[in-house]
């Protein structure tokens, strides 16, 4: 039963069972022959209308706001309010040595993610995937990224699955799907029909997933979801809504330092009290009061971790890892 497109082009089944129909009927549902594939036309078409076969990137943050983010550390916030009362009871070189200290850390922060974000640019340039095609009879290799639903693709041992796709012919298919399953053993993949149930990534053995590797055999598949309508698209998907988690690290970093500020305001109070006990006027015990709770900041310590991470990111960067956020 053939089911008509939706105003973009794509099919309106993009969520049904495809494992649970025919060959055939895959084929009849994309109006596409095995043989012959999509017709240049009618790829272009489709590519326009929705958009190319690439998971949804995360919009680069403009610098003003990657410079604010550096500031959401309690030392970082201890800092600039150390150096506002600094300034109130005009101790201008502390603090105006305070406010140069966290912008110093901030620019820190902000040049180990630039590192990182470049790297990873380059590897993402390096890495340009592509996948062998039938377009207008013939077979093309094209950026899988041109790949659209309903492209009849042809995959092999070594080459990598550019989209998820429903298996039309088989030959000793093995696809190691790891990443999706966490199977250790790559699966055998074959064309035949699966009943129409719910049934996990890992069980549709007539089915191919997008970014995993084929290990042994070869197939012709033809394609039914690209980008983010993939299996690798959902789980993208979820990851982006996760939030996220503070490291170990930041999180024993904010620890330290409320305890820190917690031992400093202690020690600014019983140094008032005990110098209102003796009878010291009010304006110079509470200047030396407060200079004495700056003076319990390390104010050095954000610094000092910055550049031991800075450090041990370069080290990791030299042994092909790349760190995006130092903690």
């Amino acid at each position: 039963m053939a089911v008509q497109a939706d105003t973009r082009g794509q099919p309106a089944t993009a969520g049904q069972n495809w494992y649970a129909r025919s060959p055939e009927e895959v084929a009849a549902e994309f109006g596409v022959e095995p043989a012959g594939g999509l017709s240049a036309a009618r790829a272009a078409e489709l590519l326009a209308a929705n958009g190319p076969n690439a998971l949804p990137e995360e919009k680069p943050k403009p610098g003003w706001r990657r410079f604010l983010e550096q500031y959401r550390a309690y030392m970082q916030i201890i800092l600039i309010a150390a150096a506002v009362v600094s300034l109130i009871i005009k101790e201008w070189s502390t603090g105006v040595l305070l406010i140069l200290l966290t912008v110093l850390n901030a620019v820190i922060g902000m040049r180990q993610e630039g590192k990182a974000e470049s790297a990873m640019n380059a590897l993402k340039s390096m890495m340009k995937a592509t996948a062998r095609v039938r377009r207008d009879g013939a077979e093309a290799q094209i950026p899988a990224d041109q790949v659209v639903a309903g492209d009849v693709v042809l995959i092999a041992a070594g080459d990598e699955v550019p989209a998820d796709g429903r298996i039309v012919a088989a030959s000793a298919l093995q696809i190691d799907e790891s990443a999706l399953t966490g199977e250790s053993t790559p699966a055998a993949k074959d064309a035949a029909t699966l009943p129409d149930t719910e049934l996990n990534p890992g069980d549709q053995v007539n089915m191919a997933f997008m970014n995993t590797p084929v290990t042994h055999g070869s197939a012709t598949m033809i394609v039914t979801g690209t980008g983010s309508n993939t299996e690798l698209g959902k789980i993208s998907g979820m990851l982006a809504a996760t939030a996220v988690e503070e490291s170990p690290l930041t999180k024993e970093m904010n620890r330290l330092t409320l305890w820190i500020a917690a031992a400093a305001g202690l020690t600014m109070v019983v140094m008032f009290v005990l110098g209102r006990a003796r009878g010291q006027a009010w304006d110079h015990l509470f200047t030396a009061a407060v200079s004495l709770a700056i003076a319990a900041i390390p104010e050095a310590l954000p610094t000092v971790a910055q550049t031991i991470l800075s450090l041990g990111g370069a080290d990791l960067a030299k042994r092909n890892a790349i760190v995006k956020d130092l903690p």
